[in-house]
């Protein structure tokens, strides 16, 4: 089981720092939401999870282990990742991008095992990609592409998945799909799973903890509750919503005002 913290990280691209002093901690079993307006961080963020980015100052440690000193085969049997924007050689096949989640497992010049294509297969099975499995990727949509991709995750048997926009593309049936299997994947495999979502409404309902980012800055962290208020959204994303409670899950739920709202009404 894994145990991710983050310890008053910054990070820059260039002279530019993006993210400042940012701290929290993910536990095994908790789906963790990253939430906040276009442009606050929460790519960057996953970027340093995945160590594409490295802090330029803080740490960041899985299992009280700093993740630089990790090597790429160790931490990619630690921790998969579903990229927003990926790149793929467009002849490969679905089925073969799936099988790219093993490669962590093997070793120097080791083929994929029965056992590897088994897995391979039941994680497209569980994603719900199988029909898709002998076609090419630049025959699949945007959408398709993602889902494979978290078969992939799958695939890679990690005990952290981080997850930068899963619901990009997909139709509102698919994006609940996407997410009550990634979901029941971390309670019934006890993962640690972070993930950055665009949608407050379903950041909401999926994740345990929530991470409100404004510029760059940690502006909340905890329990949709306690981090979806209407303070908190007037604060980070600007007047014009106002948070109810769902009436049937008693979550809180983000709806925009109606009519007209004038600048920093009902902001304090």
């Amino acid at each position: 089981m894994l145990t991710i913290e983050l310890e008053k990280i910054s990070l820059a691209y260039g002279e530019n720092t993006v993210v400042r002093d940012v701290s929290f901690r993910m536990l095994p079993g908790e789906m963790v939401g990253l939430v906040g307006p276009n442009g606050s961080g929460k790519s960057t963020l996953i970027k340093s999870l995945s160590r594409i980015l490295s802090p330029i100052r803080g740490r960041i440690t899985a299992n009280n282990c700093d993740i630089s000193r990790l090597g790429r085969r160790e931490l990619a049997r630690l921790i998969s990742v579903v990229p927003q924007t990926p790149w793929l050689p467009s002849a490969y096949t679905a089925f073969e991008i799936v099988l790219m989640g093993r490669n962590p497992h093997l070793g120097t010049f080791q083929y994929e095992s029965e056992k590897d294509l088994a897995i391979a297969w039941e994680a497209m099975e569980r994603a719900g990609v199988q029909q898709f499995a002998e076609r090419r990727i630049s025959e699949l949509s945007g959408g398709e592409i993602q889902s494979v991709l978290i078969a992939r995750a799958l695939a890679q048997e990690t005990e952290g998945i981080l997850l930068d926009e899963p619901t990009a593309n997909l139709d509102i049936g698919r994006q609940i799909e996407v997410l009550d299997l990634i979901k029941e994947e971390c309670h019934r495999r006890h993962l640690t799973v972070i993930a950055a979502i665009h949608d407050l409404n379903l950041a909401a309902h999926y994740c345990e903890k929530l991470v409100l980012i404004r510029r760059g800055e940690l502006y909340a962290f905890g329990s949709p509750q306690e981090v979806i208020t209407t303070d908190n959204i007037c604060q980070v994303y600007g007047p014009g919503s106002y948070v109810h409670e769902h009436p049937l899950t008693g979550l809180p739920a983000v709806l925009p005002r109606v009519g007209n709202v004038k600048n920093g009404d009902g902001c304090r």
